[in-house]
C-alpha cells in the first residue's frame, strides 16, 4: 500500500463508527440555542458597554 492510499479497513471502521442524523440532530439543536444565547448575551454585554461611554 502507497503513501497516498487509504487502508480500506480504517474506512471502514470511521464509516461504521458515524453516528446517524437521528442521533446527531438534537446535539446540533442544542448547540444552536446555546450559541444564539451566547450571542445575545454578547450583544447585550457590548451594549451595555457601549452606553456607559
Amino acid at each position: 500500500m502507497n503513501e497516498g492510499e487509504a487502508d480500506p479497513r480504517a474506512l471502514r471502521l470511521l464509516i461504521a463508527a458515524t453516528p446517524d442524523a437521528e442521533t446527531v440532530l438534537p446535539w446540533l439543536r442544542t448547540l444552536a440555542v446555546l450559541a444564539g444565547f451566547l450571542t445575545v448575551a454578547i450583544l447585550l454585554v457590548t451594549l451595555e458597554l457601549l452606553g456607559r461611554v
